[in-house]
């Protein structure tokens, strides 16, 4: 099952440099991350292209982050 953090390490990218991308805070990413917050439209798009995945991947990702942190 993979999560957003594990999308984020196989791209090799840093919590920082995803956040800078999305245009939020680092906290604001980590708690997308941790399954607490949701992520935008928008940001799905983006992390598609960053983390070269489908939107589907990231959406599957946001709700893997969920089912973990429960």
């Amino acid at each position: 099952m993979e999560t957003l953090r594990d999308l984020r390490l196989q791209a090799k990218k840093t919590c920082a440099e995803v956040a800078k991308v999305l245009g939020v805070a680092n906290s604001s990413y980590y708690s997308y991350e941790q399954g607490v917050r949701r992520i935008s439209l928008e940001q799905v798009l983006l992390l598609a292209k960053l983390y070269d995945c489908t939107e589907r991947e990231i959406i599957q990702a946001q709700l893997n982050s969920c089912k973990v942190m429960k």
